[in-house]
């Protein structure tokens, strides 16, 4: 179900915002719930709070997202 909804949503989307920002938005969005998983250790997972470093890196992308948009 999940699947289909991502897809649905990226050839939705594809002719609207471009290839290259969906997929972009694709990659800071798993990035982004990555580092919630691993900041309260959901699923199991040994937590690893998210430092500067981390958050940075975050921030970087959500900034190369807004340039490829441009």
């Amino acid at each position: 179900l999940f699947g289909a909804a991502f897809i649905a949503t990226a050839i939705l989307m594809i002719p609207r915002l471009g290839a290259a920002t969906v997929l972009a938005l694709i990659v800071v969005g798993q990035m982004l719930c990555g580092l919630v998983i691993d900041h309260v250790g959901a699923l199991g997972v040994t937590p690893h709070p998210a430092g500067v470093a981390r958050l940075l890196g975050a921030a970087l992308l959500i900034l190369g997202v807004v340039l490829v948009r441009r």
